[in-house]
């Protein structure tokens, strides 16, 4: 797992330059070089470190302005303390007219492992603690995911022959992209919402409209299990009217919660019986795979983007999926390379003919070596599902830690173990269309809300004053 929360995708970068908010930071200077750009003076002055000090007024940085300043990577965690805590969730839910709690199922998982319960187990009573503080719907994240993966696959035939793409679901991934190699790896970005932005469009847009309760009195929680997805969280594009997800908290978060109730709350809330979608997680249902996705050799924790993708592919050309270690077959075959640890490549082959090529890339080290390949225009996958964390969405940093790197890593496995059980759900499938058809009655525009967008951060300022942090 991560060492202080953020992935080290967010943390490192090719300079040094992760600040906390006690250091100097560039946005004064903004501030600065606009008032200053009218006068020009000149004499002898003392020497001076460069930033005004004279004015002591308290300047105060919010996680937007982190996110769209090219002074560092990304603020550090005090700002999103500030701003994403366990505490603001508990007010937000306190004060609103209808509170959502959105829980991924990789953070079910790990309080599962910690706490020895069974996941469904696990998903029940986060369900009653949530609801205690006020929670009106307690949701599954993977419910998004549908959308994401089906709309991933669609933009993905409809791109694949203008380059490499990349998922976008991992934020410490485009946070980087952006900051670091914008031009570059900007146009392979995946378009498509991650399962967290996902939700966050349809508790907004379509639950406000279904429950006929304005967006400003809903206030949106999710449970996720990287401290990076607090950045997604407060991304401009995801506001619109408001922040689409108001707070983020990570799972070590939500275990301190449940570890708080008492067992009277546990005992004294009934479970509904039905309820579709909206009520899933209280009667013990969490969304696996996809039902044609639920081959062993497509066990994914971090979404099964790679695994969406290839399974997709071979439905369409409806060809007999054999798992060979060679491709010089007549029929289709899939071969499967482990190039390094946390990289691994699917190569989808009729014959000798190569179909397709799909990487999982996992970790800053495979990152900096595929960044290599595009720049040098010598990337031979079609799409790769790219995570900033070693091992992926399971490994996150904010999921529940262990001392030592073998307690860690048994950790890790038995998580991976929680989540593999995790069954496909004919039901959450037909849910899911049944919400789409019905969204296109409230909105017909509503598909907008699938799609994200990305910006070159500006890097003007860093090099005009020439600042290394």
């Amino acid at each position: 797992m991560e060492e202080g929360g953020f992935s080290s995708v967010v943390r490192i970068s090719n300079v040094s330059d992760f600040i906390a908010p006690s250091q100097a930071c560039i946005l004064p200077l903004r501030k600065n070089e606009k008032e200053d750009s009218a006068t020009i003076s000149v004499g002898i002055r003392k020497r001076s470190n460069g930033i005004n000090t004279s004015n002591n007024k308290k300047i105060t940085v919010s996680l937007n302005d982190c996110l769209a300043c090219s002074g560092c990577i990304t603020s550090a965690e005090t700002v999103l303390v500030q701003e994403q805590s366990t505490a603001k969730l508990i007010d937000g839910l306190s004060r609103c007219k209808l509170g959502v709690v959105t829980i991924s199922p990789q953070a079910i998982c790990s309080i599962a492992v910690k706490r020895g319960f069974s996941v469904a187990e696990t998903s029940i009573k986060l369900a009653k603690a949530f609801k205690n503080l006020g929670a009106t719907y307690i949701l599954d994240s993977s419910f998004g995911r549908y959308l994401s993966l089906s709309l991933s696959f669609e933009e993905f035939k409809n791109q694949r022959m203008k380059g490499t793409i990349f998922c976008s679901a991992c934020p410490g991934f485009v946070c980087y992209a952006e900051k670091t190699y914008g031009n570059l790896l900007i146009p392979h970005l995946s378009r498509v919402r991650s399962p967290q932005a996902m939700m966050g469009s349809i508790v907004k847009d379509y639950l406000a409209k279904l429950t006929t309760t304005n967006v400003t009195d809903i206030f949106h929680a999710t449970v996720m299990p990287c401290f990076d997805k607090k950045l997604e969280a407060s991304r401009p594009e995801f506001s619109g009217s408001g922040r689409q997800v108001d707070c983020v908290i990570s799972t070590a978060e939500a275990d301190d919660i449940l570890g708080n109730c008492s067992e009277e709350i546990f005992a004294n809330q009934v479970a509904p019986s039905s309820g579709g979608w909206l009520t899933a997680l209280e009667r013990g249902i969490i969304i696996g795979q996809f039902e044609n996705i639920s081959n062993d050799l497509f066990a994914n924790t971090s979404g099964g983007y790679a695994d969406y993708i290839i399974a997709r592919f071979l439905k369409e050309y409806q060809g007999p999926l054999e798992v060979r270690k060679s491709s010089k077959q007549a029929f289709f075959s899939i071969c499967l390379f482990h190039l390094a640890k946390n990289l691994e490549i699917f190569e989808i082959a009729k014959g000798e003919l190569v179909l397709l090529t799909v990487a999982k890339c996992y970790g800053f080290r495979n990152i900096q070596n595929i960044v290599q390949k595009i720049k040098r225009q010598k990337c031979p996958f079609d799409y790769i599902e790219i995570m900033a964390c070693p091992s992926g969405c399971a490994n996150g940093g904010g999921q529940i830690r262990a001392e030592t790197t073998e307690e860690r890593e048994n950790i890790l496995t038995r998580v991976e173990e929680k989540y593999r059980q995790l069954i496909p759900s004919a039901e959450m499938e037909c849910e899911i269309e049944r919400v789409k058809n019905e969204w296109a009655s409230f909105n017909d525009s509503f598909e907008k809300l699938f799609y994200s967008s990305y910006q070159v951060v500006d890097k003007s300022i860093m090099e005009s004053f020439n600042l290394r942090w």
